[in-house]
């Protein structure tokens, strides 16, 4: 996908990210402060999985702003390896959202950073700085903290030992009113505004409880073990691996080989059901099945996986029009699911979302799962919508799967992903 309108593509993106860079100083850290915001005015913080998208895509046009991007959440990494999902270097910013902030962080009155977690794809976005710089020294720097971070989410959150890391709130897959939690919070998916209430009841609950893990994980009111956020941290620390053996770290890089390998063995043993050919999340200590068909159950793709649940997963699901191939595929809801919604249901101006628009971020993750099975014919079919969606509606931060209609705010850093869809 070359060309004269391709290359208005990128350089728009160019001006988003660009656009919505965020330089100062923080008192509260001490230090100076320069991340591109998901929006500049909407969504202002730095967010974990925000920045490595806007790092992979950065990447072909700014390696040392894409290195930024990482270091800078790297430099609120806590002693124990634990990264949160937002970081607040501005203080006195005002809005709704300011009220909530407090919710995902422990008890204070103006909180630094949330203690939640966000998908793990630190390793990916470090892999792509290094496969257009290969710069050894940047690895030198930056694995051991990468190293930190996966051995703490392997530690500490994974409390039954099998290899898959459970999530504690909603927000922490970054879905965040994903009908896939309407069962674990005691939902039948008719209520779009019962399930953005409910997800606030847990952050509050884990406020309650100082976000001490022990304690929640022995509550037992949200424990996920999310098949999204599992697919990428199992991706992730295969990277891992491998960009330690990169540096000759041999022991370390064959522990998250084996970390990897163990994940996902249980991801297939406990999250497959062979019967629909599909993955779902399990919850709770009796580990029920969340069984609401949506975009994370794809996610698997991103993995080396037995040629027969692939078959199944693209066959049966992802170009399934009952399901996943819509106009402007890929809807982040089954359109099968009674939750299914293409437009979001909006409260006070603010939409609730990942329950049946298209996001750009998911279907980069897609692409990328087809190409690795050896889809390219579809992968780039699917990068071609995706990269229409953009042209038709701009950066958006989410689509309309059957109009292509663009909600949220405009100039959405991630959806800049199209970039990497034009030029890997």
């Amino acid at each position: 996908m070359k060309g004269t309108a391709s290359q208005e593509i990128i350089d728009d993106a160019k001006r988003v990210l660009y656009g919505n860079l965020k330089i100062g100083f923080c008192r509260w850290a001490g230090t100076e402060y320069k991340y591109v915001s998901p929006a500049k005015d909407h969504y202002p913080h730095q967010w974990f999985w925000d920045s490595c998208f806007h790092a992979i895509v950065l990447s072909h046009f700014d390696i040392e702003l894409a290195k930024n991007e990482i270091l800078s959440l790297l430099k609120i990494q806590r002693p124990d390896g634990f990264v949160p999902h937002m970081i607040f270097w501005e203080q006195g910013i005002l809005g709704w959202r300011e009220i909530l902030r407090p919710l995902e962080s422990r008890p204070s009155v103006s909180p630094k950073t949330s203690q939640l977690i966000q998908p793990p794809l630190l390793a990916e976005a470090v892999e792509a700085i290094y496969k257009k710089e290969k710069e050894v020294g940047f690895l030198y720097e930056i694995l051991p903290k990468l190293s930190s971070y996966y051995r703490w989410l392997a530690r500490e959150r994974d409390p039954d030992n099998d290899g898959l890391i459970s999530i504690i709130a909603p927000y922490e897959s970054g879905m965040d009113q994903s009908p896939s939690y309407d069962p674990v919070l005691g939902l039948d998916g008719s209520s779009a505004i019962f399930a953005s209430l409910a997800g606030r009841t847990v952050t509050f609950r884990n406020m309650i409880h100082r976000y001490n893990l022990k304690k929640i994980f022995n509550a037992d009111y949200f424990i996920v073990e999310d098949v999204m956020v599992n697919s990428i941290y199992i991706k992730n620390l295969q990277i891992l691996s491998r960009l330690l053996h990169e540096i000759d770290h041999e022991e370390a890089a064959r522990e998250f080989h084996q970390l990897a390998a163990k994940a996902k063995g249980t991801l297939i043993k406990k999250c497959y059901d062979s019967k629909e050919g599909f993955f779902y999340d399990r919850y709770g200590s009796e580990e029920k099945i969340a069984r609401v068909k949506t975009i994370k159950g794809l996610f698997p793709l991103v993995l080396d996986l037995p040629k027969t649940i692939v078959k199944r997963l693209v066959s049966d699901h992802l170009f399934s029009r009952d399901e996943f191939d819509l106009p402007f595929a890929v809807p982040t809801v089954a359109r099968s699911e009674k939750a299914f919604s293409a437009a979001p249901v909006i409260i006070a101006k603010e939409p609730i979302i990942w329950r049946g628009p298209t996001w750009i971020n998911t279907n980069w993750y897609i692409v990328n799962g087809l190409k690795h099975h050896g889809f390219d014919k579809e992968a780039k079919r699917l990068a071609e919508r995706s990269v229409d969606l953009i042209r038709q509606s701009g950066f958006r931060e989410f689509f309309n799967p059957f109009t292509g209609e663009g909600y949220g705010p405009s100039n959405f850093g991630w959806s800049t992903l199209v970039v990497d869809m034009l030029l890997s």
